[in-house]
């Protein structure tokens, strides 16, 4: 949708986790760092480590779609389990590119209202859900791999 490309266009103008870091330092108090901060840096670098790949997830979608075409207009019958595969695979870079965006809307790096347990809770179930989200990009693009 129009409005995800917009959304990918101004984090690539703003990186997201650079007003994040520039947060955590203005109000960080001192060296010593809490277990929540411990705690939030771990989710962002979980988001850090899987972000760049998010415009390859696009581009295997576009080819896998493409290639499943292109067997379609080949009409070959052997070609429909494949197609099927390719289609899927597709389907899975999609879902996994939509579930970074998902996740990214829904955090809230704002912890001013939560007690220190609160924050805690909410950040280990934080790092729980970005960890799906990278394993559901890792596992997307070693599909694409092996299709195309």
């Amino acid at each position: 949708s129009n409005n995800q490309i917009y959304f990918y266009k101004a984090m690539k103008k703003v990186p997201f986790v650079f007003l994040i870091l520039l947060y955590v330092s203005v109000f960080s108090c001192g060296p010593k760092k809490s277990q929540n901060e411990l705690l939030k840096e771990k989710v962002i670098q979980v988001h850090d480590e899987v972000m760049p790949k998010i415009g390859e997830l696009k581009s295997s979608q576009e080819k896998l779609n493409d290639l499943a075409e292109n067997l379609e207009k080949s009409s070959e019958e052997e070609g429909e389990e494949k197609i099927r595969a390719l289609k899927a695979a597709a389907e899975q870079c999609e879902n996994a590119y939509d579930g970074m965006f998902v996740w990214m809307r829904q955090f809230d790096g704002d912890f001013e209202d939560m007690s220190e347990e609160q924050t805690k809770a909410y950040l280990e179930e934080q790092l729980e859900m970005v960890g799906k989200v990278k394993k559901d990009i890792l596992q997307a693009l070693e599909k694409s791999e092996a299709l195309l």
